[in-house]
Parts: C-alpha cells; structure tokens; sequence
C-alpha cells in the first residue's frame, strides 16, 4: 500500500496537468452559460451555446447570452444589442437559425418586401436569383406554384399574369393538352361534409412552416432594415436567404403583388421554366377546374 498510494495519486495528479484542454472544452457541452465561459476565456470565438440557441452580446456590460432566435431578434429590435456578422460567421449554423427565423416572421419580411420594392435594382436582381435557383431547383418551382395555385383569388391573378405575357400565351394556344384540358368540364370534384377539397398533391404544407414567433412585431424599423441590408450585402448570405423564402410557404404568402408577378414574368421569359409551369399547372386539379369551360366544338 505505501508503494501504491504515491503511485495513484501521481497517476491522477498527471492525468488532471495532462488533460487541460479535454477538461476545458467539455465545460462547453454542459450547461455552462456563456457567461461563466466568458469568466474563463474572454475570447468570443471559444464561447458556444446549445444548439438552437443564439450567442448575443449585451451593448450594456457587455457580457454574452445565449438566447432563443425570436428572442435575439426582439432584443436587437430594442437597442440592448446589434446583429454581430463577425460572431456569425465563426457560427454558420448559428446563422442558419437566425435566418429561418427571420424568414418565418410576417414583421420582418414585410421590411424586406419593402427594401426590394422601393429600389428596382434589388428587385431586379431578387428576380434573377430566384429564376436562377428555381432553374437549378425544379421543385422550387412546384413550390411557388402550390401556394399561387392553392388560394382562389391568386389564382385568377396568376391566370392574369399569364394572359399578359405574349410567350405564354402563345405556348398555351399551341399546346394540345392544355387546350383540350381548359375546354373539359370540371374533372372529379371531392367534396366532404359539403365543401371541396383540394386534390393538389403538390402543394406545400403551410401548417408544419408557422409557429409563434410569427406574431412578433418589430418597433424600431431603421435597426432592422439595416439589419436585412448587411445581410443582403454579403452574396453568400443572400444567396442562402432567397432559397429559404422561395422554400417558405410562409413568405410566400406575404409576398406582395409587385413582386409575385415580376418572378412569375421572369419564370415565363425562360423557356424550360415556361414548359415546366404548364405541365406542373395541368397537374393541379382545382386550378384547371377555375377556368375550364364547356366548349361545344370539343368532342370527349
């Protein structure tokens, strides 16, 4: 035992000097608050919080949190800090939360809504990124169309949209199928306890894309348009962000009428993507019954 004991505790003293970094960074994945970990180190980039959540930096003590995404938004929205690129981009999922967030909430997109519509540049080269990801994406596409062709008064302004570009009227007037299925009484209605129900198999599922974070309202509109702007600086980040709205039911359906209608023109002017909307449009059943109409000279 007198030969053992010293041997042990030279063992354990060994294992503790020899092991710093091991223990260092385990503190990380228990629930040590960033700001313990800030007693520690004073080094941001070795600061980290559990998944979901976001690291924010207090303007006030400056001393950092780990916070719930909606809840990082509120408080840049309120001056107790700012949006941090550099903390971002040591943390590119960190940033992926943010922005799916961001994405999901009616408040804030309305600020992006509003920062394309006012500049015909952004707008411009809204419209390019997305035809160029839909391009690259086919079902992009079937995404925007299953919410344009799901809402009754969209559909008759997406029917509008169509009829004033001359390329797609004339695709339309020279394709059989589509002429053939327009002159066809209404196929198969599906009603249940007396109401339709609709037969796109499609169409994105809105429900699964909302949850509360949605009803937040922004306050201080400069904050966060300069925060939406530093974004759309970085082409990296832009270019992530559209896919996310494009993806996002729930963007979808804010997305005002200027700005449908120029995607949806820029759609129609590539012909791949042109041929590809007729056929994804004569698949949806509830949208070719909303302007088929009986044709005496069409035999069936």
């Amino acid at each position: 035992m007198r030969i053992r004991f010293p041997f042990l505790l030279a063992l354990s003293i060994g294992f503790l000097v020899g092991f710093p970094a091991t223990l260092e960074s385990s503190f990380a994945q228990q629930d040590v608050s960033p700001h313990q970990q800030w007693k520690k180190s004073a080094d941001l980039d070795e600061l980290s919080c559990k998944q979901g959540y976001l690291l924010f930096l207090k303007t006030h003590g400056g001393y950092p949190m780990c916070v719930f995404p909606s809840t990082y938004l509120k408080l840049v929205d309120r001056g107790f800090g700012n949006y941090d690129r550099s903390i971002m981009d040591n943390r590119p999922e960190m940033m992926n939360v943010l922005m799916h967030t961001m994405v999901s909430h009616t408040g804030l997109m309305q600020h992006w809504h509003e920062m394309m519509q006012k500049n015909p540049l952004i707008m411009t080269q809204v419209t390019e990124n997305w035809t160029s990801q839909i391009k690259n994406n086919p079902d992009l596409l079937k995404n925007v169309l299953g919410h344009l062709t799901s809402d009754p008064n969209l559909r008759l302004a997406m029917v509008d949209v169509m009829k004033s570009h001359s390329r797609m009227e004339v695709e339309l007037k020279q394709n059989s199928e589509w002429m053939d299925s327009v002159h066809h009484p209404i196929v198969n209605p599906e009603f249940v306890d007396g109401e339709r129900q609709s037969a796109c198999d499609w169409c994105p599922e809105y429900k699964k894309h909302q949850n509360d974070e949605s009803s937040i309202r922004f306050g201080n509109h400069d904050i966060m348009m300069d925060m939406m702007h530093e974004i759309w600086l970085d082409s990296e980040l832009n270019h992530d962000l559209h896919s996310m709205m494009l993806q996002n039911p729930f963007h979808l359906r804010y997305m005002p009428e200027q700005l449908t209608n120029s995607m949806l023109n820029s759609v129609m002017d590539d012909e791949d993507l042109r041929l590809q909307m007729i056929d994804l449009l004569l698949q949806h059943r509830d949208f070719m019954n909303a302007i088929r109409h009986d044709s005496p000279e069409t035999k069936h």
